[in-house]
């Protein structure tokens, strides 16, 4: 199966969190850059703030996945960690 195929399949979104979170790290160091030059100081302390809640959230959220994974007797490892089954 293709990367795309298991992207739109259910569940197979899990594969994308490092690839977000990485850009929402960049953002945040963006925002955080920006905001030392004093460019629109207030508008990147609440980016900022957005930014820490997002991060905060999707590893929440790939906590729990990884504990509904193992209550259901998986591995507990996200899609991305995962080898793809070989079915030749």
């Amino acid at each position: 199966m293709s990367f795309v195929q298991d992207l739109l399949k259910p569940g197979g979104g899990i594969a994308l969190i490092p690839f977000i979170r990485a850009t929402i790290v960049v953002l945040l160091l963006m925002v955080i850059i920006m905001g030392i030059f004093d460019i629109a100081r207030i508008h990147m302390i609440v980016l900022a703030c957005l930014s820490t809640g997002l991060l905060i959230s999707i590893s929440m959220f790939e906590k729990a996945w990884n504990d509904v994974q193992r209550s259901r007797g998986g591995s507990g490892q996200t899609m991305s960690q995962k080898e793809p089954n070989k079915t030749d």
